[in-house]
């Protein structure tokens, strides 16, 4: 009697242990999928060139509104190769507001900085441009054409996540002239 409850025992512990491996193996969690879009918009815009007066207008600066620890900035307007630069949230818990938009003025900056120093074609200041107050095409890395830095208003982002985890960041930027002229949408 004791012999066949001690085989019984054995039998039920090497079963848990398997069972235990196996489960230890499967993947728990389902696959990642893709997120819908979020949009982020700033009434009233926010002048690119200006982020400490950005910032200081801004509601709500320290809400978490990208819940990722990183993404890509895709700079497009106005280039004609887009930058695409990857952020680091300075929290695990994602991006805040006011960090979004200091980076977002930040690398704005660096892109037309790194446009001057790789174009052969210099820019027309503005006050020689004859009548004409869009920015001539310069030939650096990025290819900027028509509207210099502080010409230009971030007016939303969207943000999405990709199926494999990648976060992505696409601007809405106008142009105003601070002539007042009314504002050029993004092509």
């Amino acid at each position: 009697m004791i012999l066949p409850m001690t085989f019984a025992l054995a039998f039920i512990a090497v079963a848990i242990a398997l069972a235990w491996w196996w489960i230890s193996r499967l993947a728990v969690t389902p696959p990642q999928v893709t997120m819908l879009p979020m949009r982020i918009a700033f009434p009233g815009g926010i002048r690119i060139a200006e982020p400490e007066r950005a910032l200081a207008g801004l509601a709500r600066l320290d809400e978490i509104v990208i819940p990722f620890e990183r993404a890509e900035l895709v700079i497009a307007y106005p280039l004609t190769v887009p930058a695409t630069v990857p952020l680091q949230a300075a929290v695990s818990w994602g991006f805040t507001r006011g960090e979004l938009v200091r980076a977002i003025c930040e690398e704005y900056a660096n892109v037309y900085e790194a446009e001057e120093a790789t174009s052969a074609t210099p820019t027309v200041p503005r006050e020689e441009r004859a009548g004409r107050a869009e920015r001539n095409r310069t030939d650096g890395a990025y290819g900027i054409w028509g509207h210099d830095l502080d010409d230009l208003v971030l007016t939303s982002l969207r943000w999405t996540r990709a199926a494999g985890g990648a976060v992505s960041i696409e601007l809405h930027v106008e142009a105003q002239p601070r002539g007042g002229a009314a504002p050029h949408p993004a092509t």
